[in-house]
């Protein structure tokens, strides 16, 4: 009986429960809560926009003009949600986005960027790949690549603080190889190579301040050595050759070269260096060896420190007084200079007549010279120098120029 009891009791919770358990379900079920919650938004929207004023408390008034509460605040309602919208489809430009492989991709705007640390992308302005590699405190530091708008490579190689620092390679805008060596500042310092744009070298050796300077090998096409020695703010140190016997200008200069000799003068043209040299004797060596006398270089510019010349009103600024102005008549040298310069451009009074013989293919003895074909020259001092500069008449403009030891000038 005691059972019968309890089972009665039991049945008797389980009925005042069940509805309850099946009330609450049904409460919590996420069709219920879907359901009620859009009934309550559209009710809300209804109500929102449902503008229409039903008294004269339900207006603004503005300027004279009355404008509905309800309308005005449906309006706000709206901008509200445009502008979430808006700042939504638009994240992108403020959290960087996680790339397959990990790496981070940062506008090159962005302020995140300032506190990125290690590999990074980096996009340009455009939306195009400008840098992928290594930042530090919002700046391009250590190894990376830089890129051009067309997904070109233009640089590979070391970075401090934006800028190329240490070993790396530049590139022309087709993806040629310009430039393998260190930097410093953006700049070519220290040792590196300078490439053609076919590839080809052009220059091996040590730079300065993004110039050639220092010692350097010239190479003509086809890696093919042309001359080693000196440079300086990229130009060839041409005195370096005064002073050398021809067997030492022959070790430094591998280039084409034809001589040109007569009774006094021994004169070497080294077109692919653009100057030529006259050699003398030494008498005072006993193996009287041809010691390089003066250096003719075929160029109408020189560059002195910082200073461009290419009139005579420049070198007068540069070298100071005048040593020596007047006419002369051309000698075997400047002949020869002459003959060389109007195969490719027609100066001064055009070619200088020879009578020659060719000995060999690149020696020739000169009979005679022209004796009527008169130039006009320019000569100043400078560093223990003699520089003589060559005109065409008493004129503004040089054609060439030479130097000598400030000894052998006098």
């Amino acid at each position: 009986m005691g059972n019968n009891l309890i089972q009665v009791l039991l049945a008797s919770i389980k009925a005042r429960i069940t509805p309850l358990v099946s009330k609450f379900r049904q409460l919590t079920s996420g069709s219920f809560v879907r359901a009620r919650l859009i009934a309550k938004i559209r009710q809300f929207f209804v109500k929102l926009f449902d503008v229409r004023p039903k008294n004269k408390k339900d207006y603004y008034e503005v300027f004279g003009w009355l404008i509905s509460k309800k309308l005005a605040y449906a309006i706000v309602v709206v901008i509200g949600v445009l502008s979430m919208i808006y700042l939504v489809s638009i994240r992108s430009m403020y959290l960087p986005k996680a790339q397959t492989d990990g790496i981070k991709t940062y506008d090159y705007n962005d302020v995140m960027l300032r506190f990125a640390k290690g590999t990074v992308r980096i996009r340009g302005k455009s939306g195009y790949l400008a840098y992928q590699g290594d930042v530090e405190k919002g700046s391009v530091t250590g190894y990376g690549n830089l890129y051009g708008v067309d997904g070109t490579l233009l640089y590979q190689g070391n970075f401090s603080k934006n800028e190329y620092e240490g070993s790396g390679v530049q590139y022309y805008a087709d993806g040629t190889m310009h430039y393998k060596g260190n930097f410093s500042g953006n700049l070519y310092e220290g040792n590196g190579k300078l490439y053609r744009e076919n590839g080809s070298l052009v220059y091996e050796g040590e730079f300065a301040r993004g110039m050639k300077d220092g010692i350097g090998k010239l190479y003509a096409a086809g890696d093919k050595p042309i001359y080693e020695g000196s440079f300086s703010k990229d130009q060839l140190v041409y005195s370096a050759l005064l002073g050398k016997s021809t067997v030492e200008v022959s070790e430094a200069y591998k280039g084409s070269r034809t001589i040109y000799r007569n009774e006094s003068d021994f004169t070497v043209l080294m077109p692919d260096i653009q100057a030529l040299y006259v050699g003398v004797t030494d008498e005072n060596n006993l193996e009287e060896k041809v010691m390089v006398d003066s250096i003719y270089v075929l160029k109408n510019s020189l560059k002195i420190g910082n200073q461009e010349c290419t009139t005579i009103r420049d070198l007068k600024e540069v070298f100071g007084d005048i040593v020596y102005e007047g006419n002369s008549i051309v000698t075997l040298p400047e002949a020869v200079a002459i003959n060389y310069l109007n195969k490719h451009k027609q100066t001064l009074n055009g070619s200088v007549e020879l009578e020659t013989t060719d000995d060999y293919a690149d020696v020739i003895t000169v009979n005679r010279i022209q004796d009527d074909y008169p130039v006009y020259l320019y000569s100043f001092r400078k560093d223990g120098l003699l520089y003589t500069f060559v005109c065409s008449d008493k004129d503004d403009t040089f054609s060439f120029y030479s130097m000598m030891s400030e000894e052998g000038g006098e």
